[in-house]
């Protein structure tokens, strides 16, 4: 490692020369590393290789997963969301207990591990929704059905809002074929002035389909909804919770 000795006090770096100042004065380090070649062939760096592989099936998998979540993330999403889903996508693959290391596969993996994702981890269903819903997992269809709420009482308030909107969102993924479809079912508008909100019930069938998983996901955006009955989202969707209920 160099060492200055000069009047030069540097700070920065030039080229491939970092200069940084240590405990022992000013110092100076070059870039160092080892190449993507010997990586990909060495046997001592067989593990690395593997994890590579991984982490790369767990990229695909979340940028994939994203665009499957769409209709969710659309109502619900922070800053993370993307980081989450890739961290929970390696823990999926991780869980594939059938492939050798290096090899494993999402598909392969436990995607139980998705059930009760939180789309914004800054707002929870049970943080925003102050009364107890029943969720019914059947053999054909999902449903949720929520009680009739009092909004001033039973839904967490927010600024500049008028109106709220609970979805129920499938989204139908196969992942060995890489494609997949989403369906909703929405409350409609329901002012959060109103003294009385009346029961919901909104239920999503299972459709019969090869080799896909299906997510249901429950969502509750907050709307400000003019006189003129222009709806407005809010722009800030971390304040709108969406948890994945059911994985089938």
């Amino acid at each position: 490692m160099a060492r200055q000795s000069s009047f030069l006090k540097l700070e920065g770096t030039i080229g491939d020369v970092t200069f940084y100042k240590g405990r022992t004065g000013f110092k100076a380090r070059q870039k160092g590393g080892v190449s993507k070649n010997k990586i990909m062939k060495d046997p001592r760096f067989r593990r690395t290789r593997e994890n590579l592989q991984e982490f790369n099936r767990a990229a695909s998998a979340s940028k994939f997963l994203k665009d499957a979540f769409r209709e969710i993330a659309l109502r619900s999403s922070d800053g993370s969301l993307h980081n989450r889903l890739y961290s929970l996508a390696m823990k999926v693959i991780y869980s594939d207990t059938q492939s050798n290391r290096g090899e494993r596969k999402f598909e392969l993996g436990n995607v139980q591990l998705f059930r009760g994702f939180q789309f914004s981890n800054q707002s929870k269903i049970a943080d925003t929704i102050f009364k107890k819903l029943t969720i019914s997992d059947g053999p054909d269809e999902v449903s949720v059905s929520i009680p009739q709420l009092n909004p001033q009482t039973h839904i967490r308030q927010v600024e500049n809002t008028t109106h709220y909107r609970i979805s129920l969102i499938r989204a139908d993924i196969n992942f060995i074929e890489s494609t997949y479809d989403s369906e909703l079912v929405t409350s409609g508008e329901l002012s959060i002035e109103a003294d009385q909100n009346p029961e919901l019930l909104l239920s999503l069938p299972k459709p019969s389909m090869e080799n896909t998983h299906h997510f249901f996901a429950m969502s509750l955006e907050y709307l400000e909804v003019l006189e003129n009955g222009s709806e407005y989202n809010r722009y800030d969707l971390t304040q709108n919770p969406a948890t994945i209920l059911v994985i089938s």
